[in-house]
């Protein structure tokens, strides 16, 4: 290893700071600088000067042509620093973007957990839906076994009267005999029955304004029944059927039908009705069941329940 002497204090030493003007080797201590930071200096060493050589420059008239290393040094620095001046700016919008894609992030995760509560609240409508949809056709299902069950149910309470009559328009009186009163009728429509044709008579509940009980008589035999019905309505094609007519009490028109269930005398009610505003000319009963007919030479339409009423439309 090279020894050297101190251009400081003139003494020996093997490692120093050197001084680029006075090409002198120093201690550490005596240039003024530890070696921790002399070695941290790295290429600046290339132009470091001791504090001598420093004094001396700095006393140089500004005239000199001389250009100091660390002058062109700063010069480059300074280029540089305004070279990268825009960078503080960028800096500056690359944090608010940070800031802005942190918000946005915050704020997906956000909708991402709406969305998929979202999703799950769909899901389970559906699921309902679903119960709902099954619910429905079981119900469905319920209301077509219930209309098959009320149509068998009326169709064998039908079938109960088929031998039966119902007389509208006699007026009550608590002394009368109603085989006295249908003995008379039949003799009016040119049909006599006798008691041993008659199963029963009797009067029934009405739910009609007037309150007047019907008659209903029931024949036991059916042509009998059928018979008196057709005799009734031949006689009214030429004059209205009444009590005086008749030798009974009064003036009231007297009606004659067949003795139908609730159900039929509904829809009986609503076909009239249908029928008057489709223009049809004939609704009739005939074997307790009920039937239309636009013209004379129309074909004749047999109704059951309300679902044939589209049959006149």
């Amino acid at each position: 290893m090279n020894s050297y002497k101190c251009g400081a204090c003139d003494e020996s030493l093997s490692d120093g700071a050197h001084c680029t003007i006075c090409n002198q080797e120093l201690h550490f201590h005596c240039a003024g600088i530890t070696e921790a930071g002399y070695r941290k200096l790295g290429d600046r060493r290339l132009t470091w000067r001791c504090s001598k050589c420093k004094i001396s420059n700095a006393s140089q008239p500004p005239s000199s042509p001389r250009i100091e290393p660390e002058s062109l040094n700063l010069k480059e620095i300074r280029a540089i620093a305004q070279k990268l001046a825009p960078l503080e700016t960028l800096r500056h919008e690359i944090t608010e973007l940070r800031s802005e894609f942190a918000d946005l992030k915050s704020s997906l995760s956000e909708t991402n957990t709406e969305i998929k509560e979202f999703n799950g609240k769909i899901k389970e409508i559906e699921a309902r839906l679903l119960q709902v949809e099954k619910v429905v056709e079981q119900v469905d299902l319920i209301h077509a076994r219930l209309d098959k069950l009320e149509e068998g149910n009326n169709t064998k309470e039908q079938w109960t009267r088929m031998n039966n009559i119902e007389i509208k328009g006699l007026p009550q009186n608590n002394h009368e005999n109603l085989f006295d009163i249908i003995g008379k009728i039949g003799a009016k429509i040119s049909y006599p029955v006798s008691k041993a044709q008659i199963n029963f008579i009797t009067r029934v509940p009405s739910r009609e304004k007037d309150h007047t009980k019907p008659i209903i008589v029931c024949f036991l035999n059916l042509n009998v029944k059928e018979g008196f019905i057709a005799a009734a309505r031949l006689t009214v094609k030429t004059a209205p059927l009444t009590t005086g007519q008749s030798d009974l009490p009064g003036n009231q028109r007297i009606f004659i039908n067949d003795h139908l269930t609730l159900h039929n005398k509904a829809l009986l009610s609503k076909t009239k009705k249908m029928a008057a505003e489709m223009d049809f000319r004939y609704v009739w009963v005939k074997h307790s069941k009920i039937h239309a007919r636009k013209t004379e030479i129309s074909p004749t339409i047999v109704l059951k329940n309300e679902k044939d009423l589209i049959k006149i439309k």
